[in-house]
């Protein structure tokens, strides 16, 4: 029994600990606000750095949209947006191939499951890619590219869950029979004629497998975004932009409506009201168009601060920044403007080999310098020479205009007046007393225009030779070409344009190891879900570390898959080598003795490389091909109908022992792991 000394204490020190509290919370905020306002002077300062940058973004779309120079020039031909769209066809047209192939350090006595791991693993990633919309990132980064320098990807895993209303439905009932059985033991008391221990255990069980599946997934994939050039932030510390995956620190910009912030981040909805307003930039303005050769960084920006400019000012927006430190391996999110986290710094939920979710691609790279160039920025001057020319032959052709002179005190002055308001192809009757017409009318001479003088042949013949356009693909044929020449043409554009293919593939090879590490990773996708893509024969696994998937496969893409294939090369080559594949396919099949159906599927896999290679997507080569019969149960024996054991069937079949079931673990599919040097 306590006393009022005891109690009276006790109060002290619940306030002496309600203090220490508050106390604590505040120097906490106080080191918050230290490290919030850090990291905003810190992505101020690397925009400030980048500024030169930002301004070429903004000067290189006003040649793509025709906009560059409108004050100097009357006529501005869109050669660049028009090349733009011509290479973004040719450079990426689809979804590239993926290809998974095994490991050398696979062991063989686990080939085939892991050859069947890894054809899961191909059609899952496609299958990602492809849910994930690739095509449509992949299209605006590859344009990106090409006018500005640089394109930036955004992939990053979302997995979304939900109540299952039938399985909130069955977990009522069940505590209602748990409650059911509670009050029945208590009223039985010691005179209980039956035992309910059991049955109330089978409900408690099935109580907790309905709780545990009552989160459905919703959406469990890979998401793929573009990201503006202008709204990624590397690290200045990173000499090269091309060395990116090296940075310490990448922020992505992104703008949410003021509302909109407030109930994402509802842990700081109150101090949200001091960030900084930004509002969309209508019009042109919005992608850096509308000024001449003076170009500002802010100017590449689709909001700007401040109400000025804005259409509706009710509609403010927050600058949102979301840093991935590679350093500490965090996420920090912040606004500009506020105090606070928008959320407190987290470390993604799956690991890769890559920390960063961002993928870039770049045409041109000049060694020394931070950013790439643009194939804008290297034909900027043949840009502007190409419009001074086309302005020019306009001015001399309004300039050289036929006239015709007339003598006016040879003329009655009622004539004169209606040869002077006579119009085109106007038959005026005129009263010469006599006289010669050549006397009283007359030609006036004016400069005659010289065609060669505006020729812009050779302003073309330099641009294609930059962008590596054909004059097929760009203009009209002036003089007609054999098919030898179109076909010396084509073969030319794909060398040109091969470097850019290369870079491109590279960067799909990366995003393509990427996904293959979240899918497999434990929050990635379950051996049900990628049954669902890859067929209910899918064997799929998820490894703890990204590194492990290395032991097993290799992701990669198959080489120029994305872009336009050149229809008429690859047939003219595959004419060459297809009787040959088929000869030779056949013969070794013979001298290895492979069973028929081996020698059937390699004959298969180059029809439909054939019609692959047609370029017409709309054929489907396996309607055409027959298939074979319904496979016999192989653990019935066809002569007698004795059982087969399953494991000796396999081990036989390869002259090997029977394999232990336990080695089609994923651990055991993993070599053991290698000490780096």
């Amino acid at each position: 029994m306590t006393g009022p000394g005891d109690q009276l204490a006790q109060a002290i020190e619940a306030d002496e600990m309600e203090q220490a509290e508050a106390e604590r919370r505040a120097a906490a905020q106080m080191e918050e606000e230290g490290a919030v306002k850090a990291w905003l002077k810190r992505i101020e300062e690397a925009r400030e750095f980048d500024k030169g940058a930002r301004e070429g973004y903004a000067k290189d779309r006003t040649y793509c949209q025709e906009q560059a120079n409108t004050d100097v020039y009357d006529v501005r031909v869109p050669i660049a947006g028009t090349y733009v769209g011509i290479l973004t066809t040719f450079l990426y047209a689809r979804d590239p191939e993926v290809s998974v192939e095994l490991a050398e350090a696979v062991s063989p006595r686990i080939k085939q499951e892991a050859k069947a791991f890894a054809t899961t693993l191909e059609i899952v990633v496609g299958r990602l890619w492809k849910k994930g919309k690739l095509k449509a990132a992949a299209d605006p980064l590859v344009r990106s590219g090409l006018s500005v320098a640089i394109g930036w990807l955004k992939a990053a895993w979302h997995r979304e869950t939900g109540s299952n209303p039938a399985l909130q439905q069955e977990i009522a009932g069940l505590r209602s029979s748990l409650a059911a059985i509670s009050q029945l033991q208590s009223a039985l008391a010691e005179g209980m004629v039956g035992d309910d221990s059991a049955q109330r255990a089978e409900l408690e069980q099935r109580l907790q497998q309905a709780e545990d599946e009552a989160e459905r997934i919703i959406f469990n994939a890979l998401c793929i975004d573009f990201v503006r050039a202008e709204d990624i932030q590397v690290a200045p510390e990173c000499a090269c932009l091309q060395q990116y995956v090296d940075s310490p620190w990448i922020a992505q910009r992104l703008f949410m409506p003021m509302d909109k912030a407030k109930a994402a981040y509802p842990e700081v909805a109150d101090v949200l009201g001091s960030a900084t307003a930004y509002f969309r930039i209508p019009g042109k303005a919005a992608d850096g168009a509308g000024f001449g050769g003076a170009a500002r960084g802010d100017q590449a920006d689709a909001f700007s601060k401040g109400p000025a400019g804005a259409t509706d000012t009710s509609k403010a927006c927050v600058c949102v920044w979301e840093v991935w430190n590679k350093e500490t391996g965090h996420v920090i999110t912040l606004a500009e403007g506020c105090p606070r986290y928008l959320r407190q710094p987290f470390k993604p939920e799956q690991r890769t080999t890559r920390f960063y979710p961002f993928f870039s691609w770049a045409v041109i790279w000049n060694d020394g310098a931070r950013h790439p160039q643009s194939l804008v920025d290297r034909s900027r001057s043949l840009l502007d020479e190409y419009n001074r020319t086309r302005t020019n032959y306009r001015t001399h052709r309004s300039r050289a205009i036929p006239k015709t002179g007339f003598d006016r005190g040879a003329l009655d002055p009622h004539d004169a007046k209606k040869l002077e308001g006579a119009v085109v192809s106007e038959m005026v009757g005129l009263d010469l007393q006599g006289q010669r017409p050549d006397q009283v009318v007359f030609p006036i001479s004016y400069n005659q225009i010289d065609p060669a003088l505006y020729d812009t042949q050779q302003i073309r013949a330099e641009l294609e030779m930059i962008w590596g356009v054909q004059e097929a693909l760009s203009s009209s044929i002036q003089t007609a070409k054999t098919a030898t020449e179109a076909d010396i043409q084509q073969q030319g554009t794909e060398s040109r344009i091969g470097y850019a293919r290369d870079s491109l593939d590279e960067m799909l090879s990366e995003l393509a190891v990427y996904t293959a590490e979240l899918a497999v990773s434990p929050n990635g996708l379950t051996q049900d879900e990628a049954a669902n893509w890859a067929g209910a024969d899918a064997l799929w696994f998820n490894v703890p570390e990204p590194e492990m998937l290395d032991m097993v496969v290799q992701v990669d893409i198959r080489a120029g898959s994305s872009g336009k294939p050149a229809t008429a090369l690859r047939q003219q080559q595959w004419s060459i080598l297809l009787p040959q594949l088929q000869q030779s396919a056949i013969q070794i099949g013979q001298m290895r003795g492979s069973s028929p159906l081996d020698i059937a599927n390699c004959l298969e896999q180059l029809a439909v490389e054939t019609v692959k290679r047609a370029g017409d997507t709309s054929i489907d080569p396996y309607s055409f091909i027959p298939q074979a019969p319904a496979p016999v149960d192989p653990a019935l024996d066809p002569m007698g109908g004795a059982a087969i054991d399953p494991a000796m069937a396999a081990g036989a079949a390869d002259g090997e022992p029977p394999i232990d079931p336990a080695m089609l673990d994923p651990a055991a599919m993993t070599p053991p792991a290698i000490t780096p040097v």
